[in-house]
């Protein structure tokens, strides 16, 4: 909990999730300008992609989670309390932004190639990521399995965190090497990306951030 006013409790996982998407967004629309995209068509469809994304991650963690949802349904949409799942927030962003464009096109406006609509994404979708990571850290979802016991180079790897329930022991400290991570993706996606094909930024993310994802996999305790 961040602070509260009156009855209104504002969480550091929520204020961390709207830097993320604010800077996001930021980024995205610096990249569009330089890419010669409407930067106005940047923030029209990052708008659809981060509802869809954001819908699309909620949706996902609820269905991985079923088993506590089903008693608990009235708190499915409780974004505040943390809960986003990767994968589906990426199918659901993705889908959204096309779906955005096939509709512009009908329409008869402009728009760009897909493969540049992502490409500008890609290195926002990574620094986004980083602040996610942070708000999970700051919440203890996504919170690493119990690491006492382990000997060098694993118990580098450990630090005494807190998960989501408050059971406060030494973890792997999977939200802060997925920060890093991310920050490092997010760097060579910026110094690098305007050098890859079409397309190529965006993949490059794709592939990068779910190694680094799958790595941290192996340590979490969720």
């Amino acid at each position: 909990v961040l602070f509260r006013l009156g009855s209104y409790t504002v969480y550091t996982y929520t204020l961390a999730l709207v830097i993320g998407l604010a800077l996001g967004t930021w980024i995205a629309y610096r990249r569009g300008h330089r890419s010669q995209i409407d930067p106005m068509t940047v923030l029209d469809g990052g708008f659809w992609t981060l509802l869809g994304g954001v819908l699309g991650g909620r949706l996902g963690f609820v269905a991985l989670n079923w088993a506590y949802y089903a008693d608990h349904i009235d708190r499915a949409l409780a974004f505040r309390e943390g809960g986003l799942w990767w994968h589906g927030a990426l199918l659901g962003g993705g889908a959204s932004l096309l779906a955005w464009r096939l509709l512009r096109h009908w329409l008869g406006h402009p728009v760009p190639d897909w493969r540049d609509l992502f490409d500008v994404t890609a290195p926002g979708l990574a620094l986004g990521c980083a602040w996610g990571w942070f708000g999970c850290l700051m919440g203890g979802c996504a919170y690493g399995a119990d690491a006492s016991g382990y000997a060098p180079p694993l118990s580098w790897l450990a630090a005494r965190l807190p998960d989501i329930y408050g059971v406060d022991v030494v973890r792997f400290v999977t939200q802060p090497l997925m920060i890093g991570w991310c920050l490092l993706v997010w760097i060579a996606l910026w110094r690098v990306g305007a050098r890859l094909p079409r397309g190529g930024t965006f993949a490059a993310y794709l592939l990068l951030y779910a190694a680094g994802d799958l790595a941290v996999g192996f340590l979490r305790g969720d």
